[in-house]
């Protein structure tokens, strides 16, 4: 079965600088793709070529088996004519209209039957629980309320694609989260297919069926957020997703049961050895370990004998409730590390650190390297 939204070659340059550069991927229908990356990294423009609110220099995109864009044969289609809805980071919200003639608009646009709007308009309201606040004047709104009422807007004309455009930027953290489960509710309850631009880490894993991780204006990694958490291909992933401990070694054993390897830690290869699962690596030579902070076990004695482990102190220590995050200095650098809150560690506390085999990854140095 054919993708329902097809990139390919996608290419667009501003001034010297390809803010895109070679992007191809594609979507099943009825799932959410998640753009993530850093500012400049050429999300928001893959996002809007698709959207058709800018041109691509080169490249192809498809839509429902339409092309909408052809940079090869000069193809365009309006952004109105390619079938989608579009939630930005401001509401856009009209301020002299009321809630119900807001998310009306695109329905009368299309000079839509009445009984028609008022039925799509009450159903949309419903969806994102704003049912009763029809007559408000939208901008008497609370920030919230105004992006769900963007959402209703973007859904009542059941557009092919919605496209999120970093929706949520402007809300505080308890809203994020409110509107991060709506959103996911929605778009899986109605079964739309859908792209979201975000450079928040924890959005982009709690809302998409799968993420792209993006950088320069190329895809540095696609896949699943667990995939991309656990089994990181490039440094530059396994930094931006989640906390990253990033240690240099050299291979000191060889494979043992086919799933790892030992490594002598520190520049120079001459520190503790630790056994780390293969990131697609069997050879020799220098590596670089990814160590997450609850990869890292706390044992509360430097002195106990432990395997794969090192001596380290406690130089900062926060409790956070259900867990205590440590920076713990060792021969190795200060490493970030999670420890059950049950135990209390004191800044000057002399503790070792285990590193857990089944989780740590040992990599070549190139392969942790950004994308060339």
């Amino acid at each position: 079965m054919p993708a329902f939204v097809s990139v390919r070659g996608l290419r667009k340059k501003f001034g010297e600088a390809w803010a895109v550069d070679q992007v191809s991927f594609d979507i099943d229908e009825g799932k959410l793709l998640v753009l993530l990356g850093p500012s400049g990294c050429g999300k928001t423009t893959t996002l809007r070529c698709i959207g058709g609110l800018e041109h691509p220099d080169e490249g192809q995109i498809v839509i429902d088996g339409l092309e909408v864009t052809n940079a090869g044969t000069g193809r365009y289609l309006q952004p109105e004519a390619r079938g989608m809805g579009m939630v930005a980071q401001s509401y856009a919200i009209w301020p002299h209209m009321s809630v119900r003639e807001n998310v009306a608009f695109p329905l009368r646009m299309r000079k839509e039957n009445s009984d028609v709007i008022q039925e799509r308009v009450r159903d949309a309201l419903k969806f994102v629980r704003l049912g009763g606040l029809e007559d408000r004047n939208a901008t008497d709104l609370s920030g919230g309320q105004q992006q769900r009422v963007a959402l209703a807007r973007a859904i009542v004309a059941r557009p092919k694609v919605i496209l999120f455009d970093e929706p949520l930027s402007n809300l505080d953290a308890k809203l994020r989260e409110q509107m991060r489960y709506l959103i996911r509710g929605i778009q899986k309850e109605i079964g739309i297919t859908a792209v979201y631009v975000t450079h928040d880490q924890a959005e982009a894993m709690g809302l998409g069926d799968e993420l792209i991780v993006m950088n320069s204006g190329r895809i540095e990694q696609r896949g699943s957020a667990r995939s991309l958490y656990c089994e990181p291909t490039t440094r530059f992933v396994a930094e931006f997703i989640g906390i990253a401990n990033i240690l240099q070694g050299r291979i000191a054993e060889p494979l043992s049961d086919g799933a790892t390897i030992g490594v002598r830690l520190g520049e120079d290869g001459t520190g503790p050895i630790i056994h780390c699962l293969l990131g697609g690596y069997g050879g020799n030579g220098d590596v670089t370990v990814l160590a997450r902070p609850e990869w890292i076990g706390v044992v509360p004695d430097a002195s106990a004998a432990a395997g794969d482990s090192v001596p380290g102190t406690v130089v900062n220590s926060q409790y956070l409730g259900e867990r205590t995050e440590l920076i713990v200095r060792t021969a190795l650098g200060d490493l970030r590390v999670t420890a059950d809150s049950a135990n209390e560690y004191a800044e000057g506390m002399d503790v070792r650190l285990a590193f857990d085999a089944n989780r740590c990854i040992a990599l070549p140095g190139r392969a942790m390297g950004q994308a060339e």
